[in-house]
């Protein structure tokens, strides 16, 4: 019997990564609840109404008594009896209503932001073939978010009707005995009365909502999971693919190695251990405190600076203390450390002599002094 690893490998087991989870937040896919955000809106606009309720009713009937004895009059028959009505009905009914709708406002957006968090996407409303797919449109009927949602619609229905049969049971005598009060009296029992209502009923929808926006949010967690090979494929993305981040590496090796090969011809020697090991160094005393390491290489690559020394006459000096010293201590581009100033001195001093016994003579029959190499000498700063 033989099993398919890669099967298992598909297995939606590993909790989203950040870059994920980004990914469906710029998607808009983010675990919220609708319903926490409505009974915001509604117990935010009770409290509001609560708080303004006496100042609104005054001016509704205010606004009711003006009307009445507006069209009771024969102000109908003169012009611009429209705009008296309009200009009533906006400071009386309008305006009062701004700061509750602007309360009701205010919770929707703090809910929803603590709820997502801010930001700003427009790929949601971006047209997408897959809504128009009936397949597609089907699955989302048949899926298991459908068949939660309807439960909890029916469930919702249920205590609603519940605490309103049981509100209405407890409250319908004093309703009943409202109607014998004047009309103010029995209009305010009455909005007192489903101003309570209204309150049993909110608190209920945010008892639901809490409970709604836990499931939503583990339903996310479930749905963004990610497999092992997905997880790997993420890496590689971010990461880069190993053959192509090696192949980078290779060519940057080049490319260094070719500028090191290109400064060899400008060094003053080279020095070596004879075969294994080569460091290569340059002195200018008029722009360096001290000698600097232009190149150094093992195995091949000493060879080579060996060779590009020899095809453009740097001197190679055998030392294979100061070398492998050299080697193991200084990168390219270094300057050599005041350890090491004496016996770098003496092979520089060996070289120049070299290069000054090699030279003619001058006109005068005088030749430059061992120590000089371009008006410079071998002792550092």
């Amino acid at each position: 019997m033989t099993f398919d690893l890669q099967f298992f490998s598909q297995e939606r087991t590993e909790p989203a990564t950040p870059r994920k989870r980004r990914k469906e937040r710029e998607e808009g896919r983010v675990a919220k609840s609708q319903d926490l955000g409505a009974a915001a809106v509604i117990l935010v606009g009770l409290f509001a109404l609560l708080v303004f309720g006496r100042f609104l009713f005054s001016r509704i009937l205010a606004f009711t008594t003006d009307m009445i004895a507006f069209m009771g009059g024969n102000t109908l028959r003169e012009d611009g009896w429209f705009s008296v009505i309009r200009d009533e009905t906006m400071y009386a009914l309008v305006v009062p209503w701004l700061p509750i709708g602007l309360a009701a406002a205010v919770g929707a957006l703090i809910v929803t932001v603590s709820q997502v968090g801010f930001f700003i996407t427009a790929k949601p409303l971006a047209p997408k073939m897959d809504r128009f797919n009936p397949v597609s449109g089907l699955k989302k009927v048949l899926s298991l978010r459908s068949l939660v949602e309807m439960v909890k619609g029916l469930l919702k229905a249920a205590l609603f009707a519940l605490v309103i049969y049981f509100s209405l049971r407890k409250d319908t005598p004093e309703l009943v005995h409202a109607i014998r009060f004047p009309l103010e009296a029995g209009v305010s029992q009455l909005l007192w009365k489903l101003l309570g209502l209204s309150f049993r009923l909110a608190f209920l929808l945010l008892v639901i909502a809490v409970f709604d926006y836990a499931y939503q949010k583990w339903e996310f967690e479930r749905s963004i999971k990610m497999s092992k090979q997905e997880l790997k494929e993420e890496y590689k993305q971010m990461e880069g693919d190993p053959q192509i981040k090696s192949k980078i590496r290779q060519k940057q090796r080049e490319l260094a190695r070719n500028r090191m090969m290109s400064s060899v011809p400008k060094a003053d020697v080279v020095i070596t251990n004879p075969t294994h090991l080569a460091v290569a160094l340059e002195y200018d005393r008029k722009v360096m405190d001290a000698p600097v390491v232009c190149a150094k290489g093992s195995g091949f690559l000493a060879r080579k600076i060996r060779e590009v020394a020899e095809e453009n006459s740097v001197p190679v000096v055998e030392n294979k203390p100061l070398a492998r010293s050299l080697f193991e201590t200084l990168e390219v581009g270094e300057e050599v450390p005041e350890e090491f100033y004496r016996a770098v001195a003496e092979v520089l001093a060996f070289v120049y002599r070299i290069r000054t016994e090699k030279r003619p003579a001058s006109p005068g029959g005088k030749r430059e002094g061992p120590e000089e190499k371009d008006g410079q000498s071998p002792v550092f700063m």
